[in-house]
This record gives C-alpha cells, structure tokens and sequence, in this order.
C-alpha cells in the first residue's frame, strides 16, 4: 500500500494526468474476499494516502478514484459497499457524483460519507438532502474516521437484511392466493393491499389505497350492516372473524372470509386492523350445493320432505293473531299412477311426475311451498290464508290442470288427485301431527270415490284411529290364529247338484265377537295385511277340499273358489306360494278356483294377462268376481283366459222382468255363452229370484236360499247330504 501511495505522490496529480490512468490505477484489492469494499473518491493525493492506509490497516479492501467522473465508472463496475466522497473536487464535485449516483436505483442505496473541510452547516445540509449518510471532516481523525465507518457498514449490513427479509415477504404476499390487508380506523384508511386483491375485488391495490370507501360499499348490501357494526363500535379491539359477500362491478357476488385483529396504535392514537380475507365461493357453492340437495327432491327439484317439515316446524312456531295469518296443508296423491307406472315402466311414470310438479308450481303463489314427500305424494304449504274458499280454490285449480292432457313422448295422459285438506295449521304443535291429520283427510277423498278434496274433521281423526287399532288387532289375530273359514255351497241350478264350495274369511275377536268381513277386509287390503291372510285361506281351504275328497270319493270333480285381491297377485313370490299349497294339501289344481274383481284386469293388462294364462296352462281355473260393478269392456274381457263370471248380488236383488238387472243378467248369461264361460248367480234369497235366473240360462247359483256359509262341521255335513241324488226343487225345501 505504501509503495503505491509513493507512486502517487511521484506524479503531478493534476485532473488531466489523473483522467488518464487505466482502471487498474484506481483500484486496490485485498487477497481476502470477505472483506468490506471502501471507494475513497479525492483528487488530493495526501489524504487518499492518510485514509488509504489507515482503512488498510483496519483490514478493509480499498479502491481509489481520484475523480467524480472515475467514481461513477469504478461503481458501476464493481458497487463498493460504502463510499468516502471529497466535496471540493475538479470537474464533477462530490455534490454532483452523489446526486447522479443516488439517481441509479442499482447502487442508489449505496451508504456516502462526505470528507470536507467545509464547516459551514449549509453545505452539510446539502450533501444530507442528497443522500448522504454522514460527514468527515479535514483535517481526519483516524479513530472517529473507523468509527463511522463501521458504523454505517453496519447499518448498511442491516439494511440489506431488512431489504432481502421485505422482499422475501413481498414475494410470499405475492404468492398467496388471500388478501392480506392492513387499515387505519375511525376514519377507515387502507395502508397496505397484495395485488391478490384484484383478482377477487377486481381493482388494483393503489385504486382501492386511493378510495378505500370503495373497499367498503362493495360489500353487498345485504351484509354491510354487519360490517359496519363491528368496525363502528366504540372499542373495536379484538378478534374479528367474518362471512360476507361482495359485490363487484361486473356483477358477479363472491363469498368472502375475514379473519382480522384490531388494536389501538399507541403512536398513531387511532386503531389499526390487520388481517386475511379468504375468497371462499367455491365453498359456498358446495355448501349450497349440498344443502340443496339435502332439501329437494332429485327427480323433480321440488322441496323433499325434510325440508317441507322444517319450513311447517318454523310457521307452526311463530304466533298467528290474525286470521290472515293462517295456513294451510294440502296433501295430494295422485290417482291411478301406480297402475300407469307398472304397464309403461318408470321412466314414463318419472316423467309424468316432473310434469305434475310443474302444474303444482302453477297453481299456487311464489310465497307458498310445493313438496314430493315421496312415490306419487306431494304436499303444498299455503300461507296467509284467511278463508277456506281461497283453499278450495287452490284444490279445484290443480285437479283442472291435472285433468287438461298431460304428453308425455306419445302418450296422452288426463290425471286426477285426491287431496286432503288441513286448514288452520297453528292449532297443531308440530309438523308431523298437521301431515298425519292431512294424509287422514286425503285417503277419505280417495275412499269417496277419488278425484276430490276432503277437509279434515275430528270424525275421521278418531276413525283413523279406529283404523289402526284394527290394523294392530288384525296382525295380533293372524299371530293367534283368530281367523277360521265358512264355506257357502254353490249349485248348479238345473240339477241342484253340488258343485263347489266358495271359502270366506271369518273372525272371532277375543273381546269383541264376531268381525264382520265387511268391516276387516278393507283394512286388510289397505295395509297389504290381506297378503298374509290369503294365504291362510288358499291354505286353509285346499286342504279342507282334499280331506272332503278324502272322505267323499263323489267329491273328486267339487271345486274351492278362493278370493284373491291385487297385493296377493302383484306379489313377487305368488306363484311359489300358490305351488307350495297345492302341493303341500295334494290337491289339483283344477279343483281350485281362482276368484278375481274387474279392477283387477285394468290395473296392468300386460302383465296380469301373462299371470293368468300361467295359470290356466297350469290347470287353474279364474272366476271374474262381481261383475258388472266395475269398469271392464269387452275389449279386455275376450283377452283374459276367465272360465266363470260371477253377477253380482246387486243385480240379483233386483231382478225382475221389465227392470234393467233383468235384461243386464240376461246380456251378461248371453255374453258368457259367447265366450264359453260359466254364469254363477250370488245372493239367491228366495225361490222366485232362482226361477228368474233358471229362466234366464245361469248355470250357477249360490246364496241364503240354499245356504248360508257353514263352518266347517256344518258344510261337511251339508255335503255328506248334498251327495246323495235330490232334485233341486226337495234341496230348497
């Protein structure tokens, strides 16, 4: 260092000769690379020597420049990391070195200490303003020259900790897909957003900074109120943690979570808030996606049951003064859908109900609530109901719109609905009561012959219950073996001879007594009950049969005719149970015979057709039970493989020459010779009805006139007599 500081002072060290020196000349390296870089810039070689030797021995690494102009080349070639700059020097002074250098964003932050023998406080403020850190002054201490340094590479040192630690963070915040925020409160200004902001705000960070009330008024006005309460109150400090939406220019809303902290600032005086929002639309799109699904049925969107109760749950809670106030329940089942849905499949039957919804949705107000419990059940909430006409009115406009032609593909369907009606809802205390009350009230309109509306009363309340105690009792009856059977002969009613035995249900109540049929079949059909009773009857009468054929050789060519109803038929395991019987008793098969209603043969043709030629393939004879009361055509009478028809006893009773059921039983004897069939007559009571029906060709006759069912001791006698040859007219005697 010495022999180079010699070497100077051996030149003139005017600008010109020094402005020509290769870059070597003012540089001066150290062999450890470590070590701190010191640019000393002067044009006086005898304090480059001073200071050069004195930083030199304090183990720094040392570069000259004996110029302003050389300065600013020796920095950009190699940033020292800090610069001792003279004022005072030929062409550009320190003031103008530092001035351009603080101006280049590359080596702007580069810590100057200026060396002046200037003493005046003007000029020290100068070289402040332009960026320098400190002041040497002429003539050095060397202590105090160290010391400053040291300092202020210290502080540089930091600085550049703190630089590269901000841009860390700023490159995490650019990173993040949430907003981090920063404001001031009371009045609210916005100190610092991440540009994440504008992919959820949809504005640049400094347009928000600059306007933060726009930060604010996008938050839908739905929720703003929140907002503004919590940032408002008198001590906001605290946690704060919020859902809410926003509203953006394009108008599209999102769903944002604010999680924050507000604190009282000491030094400000004022609250400041820093916190995270997180964009969570996609979120709540699950959540109501979920939630929808949840509450709403799949096939046709219409509320589920679920959600039906909880809505009634929440009216049913609310007091209700006014008699506007009311609502009302209406339970809706529609009509002959299940025979629709087994002939043409589900697809057809789904669609009819998606086209049903749609005329419930029509027919009611945007207030009111339309639900599918389920199957072909729905349910309509009406609200603010002050009469029951305006119910009555809601009813007779949806079985209008069910009854104009429903397409579907190219079927052409006219529906009709029961519906019951619960009108007053707020006497009820939950949901569940109202729908029961409701379903009551809709299987009495269907009772009454479908197609119509029936308000609930107490009356049918008390006989549903009726109902239910019978239907328990019923179950506790086939468990107990309650249930026994009577046997009613029927004749042929040109000989008189026996030719069969019709087999019916009986019951015997522990308590009660006698059960009229009448009064347990139809519950047994409703709650399928009559499943397993008929099988107790298929099997109870075929074995009866055979021990008769047993005992009476004369009996072999006697038939049974057992009763079947619909849930028997339409069970998936009939035909096995109707074998296993057989079977088990040894009976053949063409001594029973099947005994089927009308309503029967319309529910699905298709399939009932194939069912009953089954049967006949199998030996089994089929009787068409009651007919004339139902609603069977010809069209589909010729179709089906029937062996018997049976008139009713409604036309029995009234038959009379001249009178309609004379010339009915003439046209149904006449229409079953056609199609080889057998005519049986029920309820003969007295002599002149069978001398009507003799005269009329009926083959067959059965009734109180040659007996009333007989238990089981009494028929066996009754055909022990029967077997021996009589004339019908001594039979009747």
């Amino acid at each position: 260092m010495a022999s180079l500081i010699n070497a100077l002072n051996q030149n003139s060290f005017s600008q010109n000769s020094l402005s020509h020196n290769s870059p070597s000349q003012n540089l001066m390296t150290s062999s450890s690379s470590d070590q701190n870089l010191i640019l000393i810039v002067d044009d006086t070689p005898a304090n480059l020597t001073v200071i050069s030797e004195a930083l030199s021995d304090a183990g720094f690494e040392i570069a000259i420049a004996i110029s302003g102009e050389r300065a600013l080349e020796q920095i950009q070639r190699e940033p020292p990391d800090l610069i001792l700059l003279d004022i005072m020097m030929p062409g550009i002074g320190g003031f103008e070195t530092c001035k351009r250098l603080k101006s280049d964003p590359k080596v702007s932050m580069i810590p100057v200490i200026f060396m002046t023998a200037l003493a005046d406080v003007e000029s020290k403020i100068q070289g402040l303003e332009l960026g320098a850190v400190d002041y040497i002054t002429k003539p050095f201490q060397e202590r105090e020259v160290l010391a400053r340094i040291k300092t202020h590479l210290e502080l540089r040192k930091t600085q550049i900790k703190l630089q590269k630690s901000e841009q860390r963070l700023e490159s995490i915040l650019h990173s993040l897909k949430e907003v981090v925020w920063s404001a001031r409160l009371k009045p609210f200004e916005l100190l610092y957003l991440n540009p994440v902001v504008k992919q959820i705000y949809g504005h640049e960070p400094e347009q928000l900074i600059r306007d933060p009330l726009c930060w604010l008024e996008m938050v839908h006005p739905d929720d703003q109120l929140q907002l503004q309460k919590r940032l408002n109150a008198p001590d906001p400090s605290g946690p704060l943690d919020l859902e809410y939406r926003i509203l953006r220019l394009d108008g599209e809303v999102r769903w944002v979570h604010c999680q924050a902290h507000v604190y009282f600032h000491t030094t400000e005086q004022r609250f400041r808030v820093d916190g995270i929002v997180h964009d969570i639309s996609d979120r709540k799109q699950a959540e109501h996606q979920l939630r929808y699904t949840a509450e709403h049925d799949s096939l046709t969107n219409l509320a589920n049951r679920a959600y039906f109760v909880t809505q009634l749950n929440q009216l049913l809670g609310r007091p209700h003064d006014r008699k506007s106030d009311q609502f009302a329940l209406l339970f809706i089942d529609l009509d002959r859908f299940k025979a629709i849905n087994d002939s043409l499949g589900h697809n057809v039957g789904d669609q009819l109900l998606k086209r049903v919804s749609q005329v419930l949705l029509d027919s009611i107000r945007p207030t009111d609530l339309v639900a599918r419990l389920g199957g072909d059940e729905f349910t309509l909430l009406l609200r603010n109901v002050s009469e029951i006409e305006e119910v009555i009115i809601v009813s007779n406009r949806i079985q209008k719109k069910l009854q104009n032609s429903i397409q579907i593909g190219k079927k052409s369907f006219n529906m009709t609905a029961s519906i019951g009606i619960v009108i007053d809802c707020s006497q009820y205390d939950s949901a569940e009561s109202a729908l029961r009350d409701a379903d009551i009230a809709m299987y009495q309109a269907k009772s009454l012959g479908k197609a119509c509306h029936q308000l609930f009363s107490q009356e049918m309340y008390e006989q549903a219950i009726q109902k239910l105690r019978l239907e328990s009792e019923i179950k506790h009856a086939l468990q107990e073996g309650e249930f026994f059977l009577h046997y009613q002969p029927i004749k042929r009613l040109d000989t008189g001879e026996i030719c069969g035995f019709e087999a019916l249900a009986r019951w015997e109540h522990p308590v009660r007594g006698f059960v009229s049929p009448a009064e347990f079949i139809p519950i047994a059909e409703e709650t399928g009950l009559i499943v397993p009773l008929g099988e107790y009857v298929l099997r109870e009468a075929c074995r009866q049969m055979k021990n008769w054929q047993q005992m009476y050789p004369a009996a072999a060519g006697l038939t049974m005719s057992v009763n079947l109803s619909s849930r028997q038929l339409r069970s998936d395991n009939f035909l096995d149970i109707l074998h296993r019987i057989v079977s088990e008793s040894h009976l053949k098969s063409s001594n029973l015979k099947l005994e089927i209603t009308e309503s029967l043969l319309m529910e699905n043709s298709a399939a009932t057709l194939q069912l009953f030629q089954q049967l006949q393939d199998q030996g089994f004879r089929l009787s068409l039970d009651d007919f004339g009361t139902g609603y069977s055509s010809l069209s589909y009478l010729h179709r089906f493989p029937i062996n018997t028809l049976k008139i009713d006893r409604s036309f029995v009773q009234k038959i009379e020459p001249g009178l309609s059921s004379f010339e009915i039983i003439r046209t149904i004897t006449a229409l079953a010779k056609t199609l080889q069939m057998d005519v049986v007559a029920e309820g003969v009571e007295t002599a002149q009805q069978a001398e009507y029906l003799k005269e009329l060709h009926c083959d067959m006759v059965q009734g109180y006139f040659f007996s009333k069912p007989l238990n089981t001791a009494a028929a066996t006698q009754y055909l022990q007599d029967e077997l021996q040859p009589q004339s019908l007219l001594s039979s009747s005697t």
